[in-house]
């Protein structure tokens, strides 16, 4: 833009050909400026029609020209020219957090019509938020065996429908299964084990993920994120968990407590086993024979009850819980307590009570 154009001083006047090499615009842009007010000329020649301007409308020019590149609107710019310092700024302001809004949206759509034309090559395609498909894993893989004897038990069962992905483990003795809801649902359902130690492997890297890709190949689970990870599938029958759960003793008494506040109380009794006294507003605990007892706040329905837990098995159940309560369902002092709680998916693990010899004489 050249400033000798207008050499003979601030109040020199200059054509409309001149200020459009000057400022950027065209002239039939000015001319549009000019018809809806935002930079009427200095001067109209009334026989020829001819326009011309100031040097200080050059500047104006170059302002108009610069918000509207930025996708301001007529009435927009007429307010920034004539709003001052502080409207103008805080109209940029808004201006660009709308931008800002507008391309997260473009983003979030050009995310979607690329999976939509994934999906349509590969209907068995799955998209979960990283973060909570990694805490997922998390959460589940201490239910999986240690030892190899049944290479399915060390495995963790991945399944995908049209409403959620589920993540189950279970060694026999323990089990814990973990729901997600999808970002995008798999068009046709799958299910395969994947190891534990496979899975947890890239841990770290799927937690920094907005979101993984999980696929079913013929014998492996496809992950994608930043990079495309291949797991193994062991390929031998999963034990039947739902109808396990769905032949569980019915729920004698139900229990909704702070999982914070019996997490404490759990790991303050170290390798003891804990007593837990079911009353008819809290459960009362504490480590056998004779640790320091607690009362903890509790919705309860039913029947009193008293149970007793290893903190080993409690422990991680508490720990890998969502949401700041838990469901605890019991049927009986022997048999498996269901332990619930959920976000917006669920977690649900079973923990079995332990016998003891020594009992706690229970106080009023």
């Amino acid at each position: 833009m050249n400033e000798s154009e207008f050499e003979d001083g601030p109040d020199e006047l200059v054509t409309i050909g001149v200020l459009a090499r000057v400022s950027g615009l065209t002239a039939t842009a000015l001319r549009f400026y000019d018809d809806c007010g935002l930079l009427p000329p200095a001067r109209v020649d009334g026989s020829s029609g001819y326009r011309y301007y100031t040097r200080d409308q050059r500047e104006r020019a170059v302002t108009i020209r610069r918000l509207r590149e930025i996708g301001m609107s007529l009435d927009a710019v007429a307010a920034v020219l004539t709003g001052g310092v502080e409207v103008g700024g805080r109209l940029l302001d808004e201006h660009v957090a709308e931008l800002e809004r507008r391309a997260h949206e473009a983003a979030a759509a050009a995310e979607a019509i690329k999976y939509t034309l994934r999906a349509e090559a590969d209907p068995y395609l799955v998209a979960v938020g990283g973060k909570e498909f990694a805490e997922a894993i998390g959460q589940v893989r201490s239910a999986a065996a240690r030892d190899d004897a049944i290479a399915v038990l060390t495995g963790i069962l991945i399944e995908a429908d049209a409403d959620s992905v589920v993540l189950t483990a279970t060694d026999r003795y323990r089990l814990t299964t973990r729901s997600l809801v999808p970002i995008h649902a798999a068009a046709r359902p799958w299910s395969l084990v994947v190891a534990a130690d496979d899975l947890t492997a890239p841990l770290t890297r799927l937690r920094t993920q907005d979101r993984i890709l999980l696929s079913s190949a013929t014998d492996a689970l496809i992950l994608t994120g930043d990079e495309q990870i291949r797991c193994p599938a062991i390929e031998e029958p999963y034990p039947d968990y739902r109808r396990m759960l769905a032949e569980l003793t019915s729920a004698r008494t139900r229990v909704v407590v702070d999982r914070d506040l019996l997490l404490d109380a759990t790991e303050a009794a170290g390798t003891q086993i804990l007593h837990c006294a079911i009353e008819t507003d809290s459960i009362r605990t504490a480590p056998l024979p004779d640790g320091p007892e607690r009362r903890i706040p509790a919705a309860v329905n039913g029947i009193r009850t008293t149970l007793a837990f290893d903190p080993a098995t409690l422990s991680p159940a508490l720990r890998s819980a969502v949401g700041p309560e838990i469901m605890l369902d019991i049927a009986a002092p022997d048999q498996p307590v269901v332990i619930r709680s959920a976000a917006a998916g669920d977690l649900t693990t079973l923990a079995m009570p332990t016998r003891t010899t020594t009992t706690r004489e229970d106080r009023p």
